[in-house]
């Protein structure tokens, strides 16, 4: 423990003084001083070197892995999108052999006959009029072709 020391009226215990340095204090982004300037400059070096011989091939290495994953993942997305696309296209020529089934004219008329007992009628059950046209004028008088009374 430091001996008592008288500070200007009181006494008590007071640190020791610390020993005044040799030099100031270096100034910051000023040039290293002495010995010190070596040791800083292998110092430095080896932190350069480290970087350059480790962090950057490991960095390298994790994006390499990085992009083949995303690479791989594109290339699955657009075997699925060309697999919907052959099974739409497949289904669509079917549908197309549907369509081409349902619309033939002789199909209707079996139908109409055959699910709606509906009958083609003969010329004799006709009448046709002049006039009453689509468009809304009529004349009012009837026609007369032939086999039609």
């Amino acid at each position: 423990m430091a001996a008592p020391r008288y500070d200007g009226g009181a006494w008590g215990y007071m640190p020791e003084p610390r020993p005044e340095r040799e030099h100031p204090p270096r100034r910051r982004g000023a040039p290293a001083r002495g010995p010190d300037k070596a040791a800083r400059r292998r110092a430095a070096l080896r932190r350069r070197s480290f970087i350059s011989l480790v962090l950057v091939p490991i960095a390298l290495m994790v994006g390499s892995v990085y992009l083949h994953t995303v690479s791989a993942d594109v290339n699955d997305r657009a075997a699925v999108l060309e697999e919907r696309i052959t099974s739409a296209e497949a289904e669509r020529e079917s549908l197309e052999v549907r369509v081409a089934e349902l619309s033939g004219s002789g199909r209707v008329g079996d139908l109409a006959e055959e699910d709606l007992q509906m009958r083609d009628p003969g010329a004799q059950n006709f009448r046709v009029y002049e006039g009453n046209a689509e468009d809304g004028k009529s004349s009012g008088s009837e026609r007369k072709e032939e086999g039609i009374r």
